[in-house]
């Protein structure tokens, strides 16, 4: 019993000399006066063609505290009336007292913002201060904007998670139309994985936008209930383990992510078969593949100009069945039945390697 109460006095002296500690460098830092931000620009309307020209100009004044301190601050970006929710951010340097922005940056900052291409839509600007724990706001200033729409960034996918694993230099790019991206590729449960945008760790990271997430990876707005955040810059996925359907929507109102099982689960089947012009597509003598293990597999052959074909399970019309995600053409993606169209082989004629990874959700022609 005397230790138990010698163990609770320490802990309580502990606490109280750790509490003045705190107060006496609240004390000495004190509350800090209020910073100030201001811009000549009431609105500007931002055109592609001017890019690398002067877009807007902010002035501010830092918070000035007891002692001398340094600051963090950061200008952030929201529709007007949102009180900055979904705000995109930008640090500045706290001594420069002046930031000018280019129309193209200044664009991207509208576009991470949520604020829809070609339309004069009213901003919320302010300054954070930070310093310790101790956050600072400024007034908020508004300025009417209309961005202008600029090529949807491209995603690829690495991680545990994923059929590539870690290794960002092959991370898997998904297929790109407009504002979709999508991919049919392998997702392994309870495992961590995210999207770069280039086939190395920067400059782009996308995750989810959650409480927690390093500023800088934040992008998805929405998400599938099979996704969750895991801080502070990686996607856990839950599902089952198997094929999935991955489909992001980068347009600036949506920023989604949405995971949905695939139409066909099967990624390593035992065979593989081609069929199509280069057999008259004659199910029953479809083609075999060469087996590579792992959901790989290749043929080659003379492919004359304007060949199309496809790949099943077996040989016949049934539900092992993929070829070209989509629609009818040749973008190196794979879909299933469902989900797809011939592969049009656009070349000139020759001796070619096809070639299929079911796992990752893609197929390559190449020469000999």
């Amino acid at each position: 019993m005397k230790q138990l109460f010698k163990i609770l006095t320490i802990a309580i002296i502990a606490f109280l000399v750790v509490s003045c500690d705190k107060n006496e460098d609240l004390a000495i830092l004190g509350d800090g006066t209020t910073p100030t931000l201001k811009t000549g620009t009431i609105s500007i309307v931002l055109l592609k063609d001017n890019a690398a020209a002067e877009a807007i100009i902010f002035d501010w004044t830092n918070p000035q505290f007891q002692s001398q301190v340094a600051l963090k601050n950061t200008l952030q970006f929201a529709k007007a009336g949102t009180n900055f929710q979904g705000a995109s951010e930008s640090i500045i340097t706290a001594n420069d007292l002046k930031s000018t922005y280019l129309v193209a940056d200044f664009n991207k900052l509208m576009i991470d913002a949520g604020i829809i291409p070609g339309i004069a839509t009213d901003i919320d600007i302010r300054m954070k201060s930070e310093v310790g724990n101790v956050v600072l706001y400024s007034n908020t200033i508004k300025v009417t904007v209309t961005p202008y729409l600029t090529a949807f960034p491209s995603f690829y996918i690495v991680g545990e998670a994923s059929a590539v694993g870690w290794n960002a230099g092959v991370a898997q790019m998904l297929y790109k139309k407009d504002n979709l991206s999508t991919i049919y590729t392998y997702l392994e449960n309870g495992k961590p994985f995210r999207f770069l945008g280039q086939q190395d760790w920067g400059p782009t990271n996308y995750s989810l936008d959650a409480t927690g997430m390093n500023a800088g990876n934040k992008y998805f707005k929405t998400w599938s209930t099979n996704l969750a955040a895991a801080t502070p810059e990686n996607i856990q996925f839950n599902g089952t383990s198997g094929m999935y359907k991955i489909v992001i929507d980068a347009d600036a109102t949506m920023k989604s992510i949405t995971v949905s099982a695939s139409p066909i689960n099967n990624w390593n089947p035992a065979n593989l078969y081609i069929v199509g012009t280069v057999n008259g597509w004659n199910v029953a003598t479809a083609i075999p593949m060469t087996n590579l293990g792992g959901g790989k597999f290749e043929y080659t052959t003379a492919l004359p100009a304007a060949s199309e074909f496809k790949f099943l399970g077996q040989q016949s019309w049934g539900d092992l069945d993929w070829g070209n995600i989509t629609a009818d053409g040749n973008t190196g993606f794979v879909g299933p039945k469902g989900s797809n169209g011939n592969i049009k082989f656009d070349g000139t004629g020759g001796s070619y390697k096809i070639s299929i990874d079911l796992k990752l959700g893609v197929y390559k022609i190449q020469p000999l």
